[in-house]
């Protein structure tokens, strides 16, 4: 029996779609990863087609988010327990084992960010002004007016912002673990795909070629929220590993030094993507939307 079918075996899938895709052999990190990124699609359409359409309610969005994540913690879980096994039991490299579990972080993100945003675009504009208000659709309508003044010269506005969320999400993780690293996967994607569709909506109204408009904003978003995402699940890692690192090792324990210092490199390429994603997100989407103004 492979590592991945040790591992499904082992633990509570913790849902019946988590179950059921466990029935399907998984022998690669690819087909893993696949697996899961479904799982966590699933996950988010179930949510937002629960509190939109089923029970309708009036916090859609946080109602939708909190399913979803949920449904996401065993499968972290499972990425954790990967990660150990091939640094632990496997020998493999620190950076080999740690890039594998940030891909397949990466993969839940996108994934959850893809159907949210696709659900999001069938959505009416007015619901999601309504019902998904933890993105900020509270807001005026104009305030999601998408242009590149909203982006040009805020760059230190968005390093700053960003810095705290990666701060906030490494405490999370190292208080709550795989609920942590869950809930910054979650928010940043369920945040930014309604927000970009928002933008992306009312931009619409006004613009001259609505298809190439849609393609430029996309452009325009992606890379930095990309960045961000990947920032925070890197962040996230380390909490854990800090998290299982002090309350598991003694001081005594080489095994905690080794830890203490995927930890410092982890945090270290986190915040190098924040500045990075602050970059992007000054100067990207300004340059891209100038074609659509």
């Amino acid at each position: 029996m492979n590592m991945f079918a040790n591992i499904r075996s082992a633990e509570e899938p913790g849902s019946v779609i988590g179950a059921t895709l466990d029935h399907i052999k998984v022998e690669s990190d690819f087909r893993w990863n696949l697996l899961i990124g479904i799982e966590a699609a699933i996950a988010v359409f179930i949510g937002v087609v629960v509190t939109t359409v089923i029970i309708p309610m009036s916090e859609a969005g946080l109602a939708s988010l909190a399913i979803a994540t949920a449904a996401i913690v065993p499968r972290v879980n499972q990425i954790l327990r990967i990660n150990r096994e091939r640094i632990w039991d496997q020998g493999v490299g620190g950076w080999t084992a740690n890039r594998k579990s940030i891909v397949s972080g990466t993969v839940i993100l996108v994934s959850m960010l893809v159907v949210w945003a696709i659900l999001a675009s069938i959505i009416e504009r007015d619901i999601l002004v309504e019902r998904f208000t933890f993105v900020g659709a509270a807001y005026p309508s104009e305030q999601f007016v998408l242009t590149g003044d909203r982006f040009a010269g805020h760059g230190w506005q968005f390093f700053f912002n960003n810095t705290a969320i990666l701060i906030l999400f490494f405490w999370f993780s190292f208080m709550f673990r795989s609920l942590g690293a869950s809930l910054a996967l979650g928010w940043n994607a369920g945040r930014w795909s309604i927000t970009l569709v928002l933008l992306t909506k009312v931009g619409l109204e006004s613009a001259a070629d609505p298809t190439m408009y849609i393609i430029y904003a996309f452009l325009a978003l992606i890379p930095h929220i990309i960045l961000e995402g990947l920032a925070y699940i890197v962040g996230s890692l380390a909490g854990i590993f800090l998290s299982r690192g002090v309350t598991i090792y003694g001081f005594t324990n080489p095994r905690l030094y080794k830890v203490l210092n995927a930890v410092l490199v982890l945090a270290i390429i986190a915040f190098v993507i924040v500045i990075i994603g602050a970059v992007v997100e000054n100067y990207w989407p300004a340059y891209i939307l100038q074609f659509v103004e």
